[in-house]
């Protein structure tokens, strides 16, 4: 392989190209008659939809007075029967006891058909029946080809159940135009790879040609600039034909480019070296040395200084951020990131999402709040709440703390807990209410919760202390 000529390579290139162009294409057609299939089966069961809503649109009539039982089923037999699409595509129904009511071929209509099996022995109907009664689906069995009745081809129906009247109804797929579609699409791939490939192989041609012209001619030049070639610095000479200056030619032209590149690249990559030097001083720094050969390997030393110089930034940024939002007495979130996080979260909430605003109060019985008590009140409060949970602590005051849930009672339940909890450790020194403010969805504001809270909060203080009041 490695004496092989370039042209040889190129034609083994365009060999394996057109290999998995072939593959790709026969994925891509069974990748398409799935989805065709998918598609067609979507279409079956919207039209079942379809009428499965017009029984319910005459039992609707029927339950209203309208119309009596036996009217409305006439009615709605007579709609459904009349549905057809896809060409000659129609809707099966059958009652309970496997009796046919509407089907495309007549013959079956009023015969109990419960026991027909297609060729292989399959139950069909009692599968059709068994499907629909478990909340509808589609039932997989074999049916002979229209055309060749020896032949079986695969075959799909859906089925749906209407419970009120106890009919069950569905629908098959039509196979005649799904194989239709599938060929067209077979045959349009083909093509479309016959002449893709032929298309470039006349251009490889041409490629293979000029190539090898050029080539021949660049030798020597190159030979001359290999020992120096990773030195941007350097050009290559402009000797020789057109194809051949004008290879070199971009080929300098390139180099100047990155060599520029490489130049602006070191220059503001000091420049952002030295500022990081300024603000972090005991950081170790090594700056690539260029005043030598200018390579790319230079250029790619000094991105990695900067980016691990970034990094460290990046990571101190993180740490201040994480700082500013913490309150350093109890090390939850600080009042300004509680109001800023809670603001952030309530545009996210659905309409039917329960959430649930508290703000606790922590009154001295001797006197004013010591830290130690501030201190326990935290752990009762990391014990208790979730993690996913946003609290701060409200000086002189006690803490505050939002989130949402999926059970409506949650918020209560959690709040009685942690009334308890904190009760049972603070209890004695301390009286501890709650004021709640719940709601569904997000339409109410980060102010009007607050307040809410905070009117509960007074109204349990004033009623004696240690309660929980919901506003």
């Amino acid at each position: 392989m490695k004496r092989t000529s370039i042209s040889t390579r190129v034609w083994l290139i365009l060999g394996l190209f057109a290999s998995g162009m072939l593959v790709n294409s026969y994925l891509e057609t069974t990748n398409s008659r799935h989805a065709i299939q998918s598609c067609y089966e979507g279409n079956v069961e919207g039209v079942v939809d379809i009428a499965r809503s017009i029984l319910q649109h005459y039992y609707n009539r029927q339950v209203a007075g309208e119309l009596t039982e036996e009217e409305a089923k006439a009615l709605a037999l007579e709609a459904v029967s009349a549905i057809r699409y896809d060409g000659d595509n129609y809707i099966f129904m059958g009652d309970e006891s496997g009796t046919a009511i509407s089907n495309g071929m007549k013959e079956l209509v009023g015969t109990n058909i419960m026991g027909m099996q297609d060729p292989t022995g399959l139950p069909l109907v009692r599968n059709l029946y068994d499907v629909a009664a478990s909340g509808g689906g589609f039932v997989d069995y074999q049916w002979p080809d229209s055309d060749d009745k020896s032949v079986l081809l695969p075959k799909t129906s859906y089925a749906d159940y209407f419970e009120p009247w106890g009919w069950t109804l569905g629908s098959g797929l039509n196979l005649v135009a799904l194989r239709g579609e599938v060929r067209d699409i077979q045959s349009s791939s083909l093509i479309n790879l016959i002449l893709v490939t032929i298309s470039i192989g006349v251009i490889m041609m041409y490629f293979v040609h000029s190539v090898n012209l050029q080539i021949r001619k660049l030798v020597y030049s190159m030979r001359e600039l290999s020992e120096g070639r990773g030195d941007l610095r350097r050009r290559l000479s402009l000797d020789g034909g057109k194809e051949v200056a004008d290879i070199s030619g971009s080929y300098n032209d390139l180099a100047a480019s990155l060599e520029e590149m490489a130049v602006q690249v070191n220059r503001d990559g000091r420049r952002f070296l030295a500022a990081v030097k300024r603000m972090q001083p005991k950081t170790v720094i090594r700056s690539p040395d260029n005043t030598g050969t200018l390579t790319l390997d230079s250029v790619c030393e000094m991105v990695n200084q900067i980016c691990i110089q970034a990094e460290a930034l990046e990571l101190a940024h993180e740490s201040l951020k994480e700082m500013a939002e913490q309150d350093p007495v109890t090390g939850l979130l600080s009042q300004q990131a509680f109001e800023l996080k809670v603001r952030e979260s309530l545009p996210t909430l659905n309409d039917n999402t329960p959430h649930i605003f508290a703000v606790i109060g922590l009154e001295s019985k001797v006197g004013v709040l010591e830290p130690d008590q501030v201190a326990l009140a935290v752990g009762v409060l990391r014990h208790v709440l979730p993690d996913d949970l946003h609290a701060c602590y409200l000086a002189d005051k006690g803490f505050a703390y939002w989130f949402s849930y999926t059970d409506s009672a949650e918020g209560m339940r959690l709040a009685m807990l942690l009334h308890q909890e904190l009760k049972a450790e603070l209890g004695d020194v301390l009286d501890v209410s709650l004021g709640l403010s719940s709601m569904l969805g997000g339409g109410k504001s980060y102010e009007l919760l607050y307040s809410e809270a905070e009117r509960a909060l007074l109204r349990a203080q004033k009623e004696g202390g240690s309660r929980v009041y919901e506003y």
